[in-house]
């Protein structure tokens, strides 16, 4: 059964099902989308108990590929024999249907930089029993004979129930040998251990490694290793230059003993578990799990769930079942505290035709409601003509209790400042003007709560630069691409094979524009990482405005309060905070028609086009194309990894060149671009994925499509003979581009032509290593 295409979600984090998606996986009616990339997609579901669980789905496409299928059983496999407190559950799985899926622990809350970044470090017994929960996730993994190998402050979720480590896909069994193993050299830079670059084989010490750059970072809120250009931080992993000043004497040395160089002076898991157990004075410990459950109860305070909140999912499905009818909360019964007309349909955080008896009905009145009330509190609910509805209490029979309360400037920016955050996006432009002259700076800001997308159009980054982005937690940055009217008309674009050899015409005859080098890459954008690139950027002034006191009411203007703020500042790649007065704007319902700041340096104003509306998200290089004439190109995006140029190319050195491998399309995640990058390492591992295209005389190249979605190029000449009689060999590494083959040459006939249609988005880019 497939979705309606207007069936709508409005829960955040969770974008609602589009055309075409299925409504239930195995036994899960599915709520919403969590997320999805380029090999799947990530579903909300509840199981028959109620319970929010994730949905993991490979592609149909990809399915059909026996190493996918593989690789996504293995992932099963791995998750399976995972059954730490600290670590995500499967629930279920089928490995064997035409679209494989499997069903793990939804866990609510943030990820360990975003708590981090959001809250400050953790401190005390709380930092204790975080330590703690990590090294006993390691541990129970371990035992069962799992390497994870990712393990980074986006891989563990601070939930309220606990620490927990999540996604399993490259976690492989220890021990298992680099020939068999296709992840290898994948891993975070700063976060994978030293050895990891060099493709060790999979060890336990690698994850132990990355659990002190956790510790680290929870304690000072600052990463181990630093940011930067990423061989930087790699020569840094390597050397064993860290920075931990700030952790507690008490945990300080169990974390320089993580990251250690040698693997061999790294604790195991197990012990690190043993040093971290409380004694009970007589020098004795207790059972882990029983400890750890008892901990966390003790002392784990302060984290919240993001917004999450069972009763929505269930509102969700019961929206879907009543067919779009809405549904009122009306006076009388338990809920007389509200009113009556009072109307949930429609609400931001709530599904359309959610009933609270419904809910409360599935889950009983044991159901938390926290994430209801950080919904609702700053939802366009709970404004009403003069006053605020604040969410009191879920009673047991299920209605919820409102209260009246006063409305203060500070409650109306909080508003302001929580539908901005709890919505599902927003549309902004920003201006900036040099307060001592100069010309305005014009940035427009885009954020879609469902896509996990925030997106700056503008020079954020630095002269040059006309986008940057976050997307799903990783940072992406453009510029203009060099005009090239061969490769970006928009007609097919013609390869053509000619009797000595073979040419490419792409408009003008010989221009080869398509396989430059990639882009150079930005490393300065290190400075800044992806999770500075999101909402606080607009909202962070507005807390400040409400928090820091002196908030008033602008007499004769309205809702326009004004007050001192914090004003963030995105400048040429440079993140700055700076005092400011601030005035802010909000209509009736207290969302932000506009907001200006004044500091020192610049005179601010934010207008709102669009509040509580997902901005439309697509890989701005597509939307760039279609709006910008040329496109952008990518110049900064994640670094997945390493591959080598053959032998037969470079064999006047001897060896191989290094080219790090970076996913530049926003549909391409980092398995699938080194699984690709390998195949163009060793073709004739899967011969059936690849199709040539042609082959240059002259300057030597190989231009050859990819799993029939991408073309990618290799280009080399000789350049006379060397003192040890080799050719002397210049080659590039040409990215891959989004490419349709319309009709294929070569095949044995030289004066064949092969016609390629090729998109806007480069999927993969190569950057020579020095």
């Amino acid at each position: 059964m497939s979705t309606p295409p207007d069936t709508v979600s409005p829960i955040p984090g969770l974008s609602p099902l589009e055309p075409g998606d299925p409504t239930t996986i195995g036994p899960y009616p599915l709520v919403g989308r969590i997320g999805a990339g380029g090999m799947g997609a990530v579903y909300g579901a509840l199981d028959v108990y109620g319970r929010c669980v994730a949905v993991k789905t490979v592609h149909a496409d990809f399915a059909r590929q026996d190493r996918f299928r593989e690789a996504f059983t293995r992932e099963v496999e791995m998750l399976g024999r995972a059954d730490g407190i600290s670590t995500a559950r499967l629930h279920a799985a089928d490995t064997s249907a035409a679209v494989p899926w499997l069903a793990f622990d939804y866990v609510p809350g943030r990820d360990l930089r975003a708590h981090v970044r959001a809250f400050g470090p953790l401190t005390g017994a709380m930092l204790r029993v975080f330590a703690l929960g990590m090294a006993e996730g390691l541990a129970a993994l371990h035992t069962a004979g799992v390497a994870h190998r990712d393990i980074k402050p986006g891989n563990v979720i601070l939930s309220p129930q606990g620490p927990k480590i999540v996604d399993f896909g490259i976690a492989v069994e220890i021990g298992t040998e680099r020939s068999q193993d296709a992840a290898a050299s994948y891993g975070t830079p700063g976060w994978a251990a030293p050895e990891r670059h060099d493709g060790a084989v999979a060890d336990p010490s690698a994850d132990v490694f990355a659990w002190g750059g956790l510790v680290a970072l929870a304690a000072t809120g600052h990463e181990p290793f630093g940011s930067g250009e990423t061989q930087e931080r790699i020569r840094r992993v390597r050397a064993g230059e860290y920075e931990v000043d700030g952790v507690p004497d008490d945990l300080r040395g169990l974390v320089e003993s993580a990251l250690a160089v040698d693997p061999a002076r790294r604790p195991d898991a197990e012990e690190l578990v043993r040093a971290l157990l409380p004694d009970d004075g007589a020098g004795r410990t207790h059972g882990v799990a029983e400890t750890l459950r008892r901990m966390l109860g003790d002392y784990w305070r302060g984290v919240d769930d993001a917004g999450h909140d069972p009763t929505r999912w269930a509102g969700v499905l019961a929206a879907v079942s009543a067919a779009g009818l809405g549904a009122t909360v009306s006076g009388g019964g338990a809920g007389a505290g509200i009113g009556a007309g009072v109307t949930v349909a429609g609400t931001p955080g709530m599904a359309a035709g959610t009933a609270p008896t419904a809910a409360a009905g599935t889950f009983g009145g044991g159901a938390s409601t926290s994430g209801v009330m950080s919904g609702l509190a700053g939802s366009k609910l709970a404004m009403t003509g003069a006053g605020v509805l604040a969410v009191a209490a879920l009673t047991g029979g299920g209605y919820f209790v409102y209260e009246q309360v006063g409305t203060s400037p500070e409650e109306w920016v909080t508003t302001a400042a929580r539908t901005l955050e709890e919505g599902a996006g927003f549309t902004a432009t920003m201006e900036r003007v040099p307060v001592e002259g100069g010309d305005p700076i014009n940035e427009e800001y885009l954020y879609s709560a469902a896509d996990q997308s925030f997106l700056i159009r503008g020079a954020a980054m630095g002269p040059g630069t006309t986008a940057v982005a976050d997307h799903q937690g990783e940072m992406y940055v453009y510029a203009p691409r060099e005009e090239d009217p061969g490769l970006w008309s928009n007609s097919p674009q013609r390869l053509s094979v000619v009797s000595a050899g073979v040419s490419l015409s792409f408009g003008e005859e010989g221009d080869h524009g398509l396989w430059q080098d990639s882009p150079e890459y930005l490393e300065s954008a290190l400075d800044v990482e992806a999770d500075h690139i999101d909402p606080t950027l607009i909202t962070a002034p507005l807390r400040s405005l409400a928090e820091m006191g002196g908030a008033e009411a602008v007499e004769g203007e309205g809702r326009m309060f004004e007050g001192p703020a914090v004003l963030p500042v995105l400048d040429e790649g440079v993140l700055t905070e700076e005092q400011a007065t601030g005035r802010v704007e909000v209509d009736e319902e207290g969302v932000p028609v506009r907001a200006e700041y004044t500091t020192e340096r610049w005179e601010v104003r934010v207008d709102f086009e669009e509040v509580d509306i997902g901005a439309p998200m697509e890989d701005p290089q597509v939307w760039a194309a279609d709006n910008d004439g040329f496109g952008w190109s990518v110049v900064h995006a994640p670094i997945c990894g390493t591959v080598y140029l053959p032998e037969s190319v470079a064999a006047n050195e001897g060896g191989q060149k290094e080219w790090d491998v970076q996913a530049s399309g926003w549909d391409m995640d980092c398995d699938h671009a080194m699984d690709v990058a390998r195949l163009r390492e060793d073709r004739l591992s899967d011969p059936d994925r690849v199709e040539t295209l042609h082959a240059f005389r002259g300057r030597r190249s190989d231009v050859s499509q990819f799993d029939d979605e991408m073309a990618c190029g290799i280009f080399w000449s000789e350049d006379g003979t060397g003192a040890d009689g080799y050719p002397e060999v210049s080659y590039t590494y040409g990215p891959c581009q989004e490419s349709t083959v319309l009709s294929l040459g070569v095949d044995g006939d030289p004066y064949k032509e092969s016609e390629v249609e090729f998109g806007p988005a480069t999927l993969i880019d190569f950057h020579e290593r020095a």
